[in-house]
């Protein structure tokens, strides 16, 4: 089936923050122990990430959302076990995940060649993502705005990843069939999110530790970057 649409998520996949959170979380919990490397700060994200979507789908699920702040005590808890922190350690991240800490974002290499190559050949873009309302102006800040038909923002429709209902949304909005989108993500709950509403996806894990659970399922084709996913959508497109 021709794609006639490509849905992407924004953070980790449109847009990076620096520094990251990696980035952060390491440079906190150095000050705690120094022993502590880069690679094992990688694998607690992949944890948390996980963590999350898994909360997010219980919400999804039964309406209920967690309070914020019992909801970053949660994700530090996760670092903390991952990386075998000490209670004040812990303390420290949920500070700092709680006041936030200074970053900008920044496109991701090859987003502007991809998005500009898509809409040469006449793709519909959208973008579907769980985030904030004012990342509408991030994005218009980055100059990627435009090139979307529409743009869902989790907070703004009340609907989070991986309810399928925000990228069937989506591709209403675009006057295209689920089955005739493709979304590209980095979240492993982004693959069940898109199975879930009909689509194809391809996925950009953050890591190398970002594991996808057995019943989330497979994606159609795991990229290492978005030239990368731009081979495998061409193609895909082609064939369609």
């Amino acid at each position: 089936m021709r794609q006639r649409a490509i849905l992407f998520d924004i953070d980790q996949t449109l847009l990076l923050k620096k520094p990251s959170t990696t980035e952060m979380v390491l440079e906190t919990v150095l000050h705690y122990d120094p022993a502590v490397t880069i690679e094992a700060v990688q694998q607690a994200y992949a944890a948390s990430e996980l963590w999350q979507g898994e909360q997010v789908r219980k919400e999804n699920e039964t309406g209920v959302r967690m309070p914020d702040e019992e909801y970053i005590a949660h994700v530090a808890q996760v670092y903390g076990q991952a990386l075998q922190l000490r209670p004040d350690a812990v303390q420290e991240l949920i500070r700092l995940f709680t006041q936030g800490y200074e970053s900008e974002y920044i496109l991701a290499p090859g987003a502007w060649e991809v998005l500009e190559s898509l809409k040469a050949e006449g793709v519909l873009l959208g973008i579907v993502s769980n985030n904030h309302a004012k990342i509408r102006q991030v994005l218009d800040d980055m100059g990627i705005l435009d090139f979307f038909g529409t743009v869902i923002i989790s907070e703004e429709v009340d609907l989070y990843k991986p309810d399928a209902a925000i990228l069937k949304l989506a591709c209403r909005q675009l006057g295209a069939a689920p089955e005739a989108c493709l979304y590209v993500g980095d979240h492993p709950f982004d693959i069940l999110c898109a199975h879930d509403a009909g689509m194809p996806v391809v996925w950009l894990p953050v890591n190398r530790f970002m594991k996808t659970p057995d019943y989330v399922g497979i994606p159609e084709y795991t990229a290492e970057s978005l030239k990368d996913a731009l081979k495998f959508i061409k193609t895909n497109h082609e064939k369609g």
